[in-house]
């Protein structure tokens, strides 16, 4: 096995495995459009809410897609094989989420016009929306994965996945919604977008060895 192969091969499962990821975007679309119909359709309401709207429901449905990253490959024992294959085993784990981030995020991302729209989101606002969630959506899968890792051994692990994993999204949230806020009121938001782009990057340094001692920690 190369490392060209096993992306290939992550994208092949994926593809073989979309019901998961097409229920997640299915909760992310649910979620924005039942949102108006069930508190308040006026846009007076909406445009200043889309941002946190569109976050939290971003957020719902990374979890959902990244609970069973490795649950098949446990169960059919070629989680075990990766960590016997030689290869940087925490390298693995960063085209995992890459492999992951792609197939969740790029659709996400294409639908994203329609549901700023119905959302009454400015369109000088909607593109700082899109920079956050480029900024910050590597670093909830990143951080996700290490929850998914830890808990794979577990029969019923998804909920303990979300309490160990929930706390660490909240800076996300924080910062992505604050640069959507200020960009609504004409304020500088490049502060909360170099928040997002160093949360990502550290969790891109920490979490694919921590990703990686986990899978080891379920495997033994």
């Amino acid at each position: 096995m190369t490392y060209s192969s096993f992306l290939q091969s992550e994208f092949l499962i994926l593809w073989r495995r979309k019901q998961d990821v097409l229920n997640a975007l299915l909760f992310f679309i649910l979620v924005v459009a039942l949102f108006p119909i069930g508190v308040d359709p006026s846009p007076a309401f909406l445009a200043p809410a889309a941002g946190g709207i569109i976050w939290c429901a971003a957020v719902l449905s990374i979890l959902m897609a990244i609970e069973g990253a490795f649950k098949e490959d446990y169960l059919d024992g070629s989680l075990e094989q990766l960590v016997t294959s030689g290869l940087s085993l925490p390298l693995l784990m960063l085209l995992k989420v890459l492999a992951l981030w792609g197939c969740v995020v790029v659709p996400l991302l294409l639908i994203m016009p329609l549901l700023s729209e119905m959302l009454f989101l400015p369109s000088t606002v909607f593109w700082v929306l899109i920079l956050t969630l480029l900024l910050g959506s590597p670093s909830l899968f990143f951080i996700g994965l290490i929850g998914s890792a830890l808990t794979v051994s577990l029969r019923q692990g998804s909920m303990l996945m979300m309490l160990l994993i929930l706390p660490f999204y909240f800076p996300v949230i924080i910062f992505a919604t604050s640069a959507v806020h200020a960009a609504q009121a004409g304020l500088s938001y490049s502060g909360s977008l170099a928040m997002l782009l160093a949360m990502s990057l550290l969790s891109l340094v920490v979490s694919p060895v921590m990703t990686a001692i986990a899978v080891k920690a379920s495997v033994n």
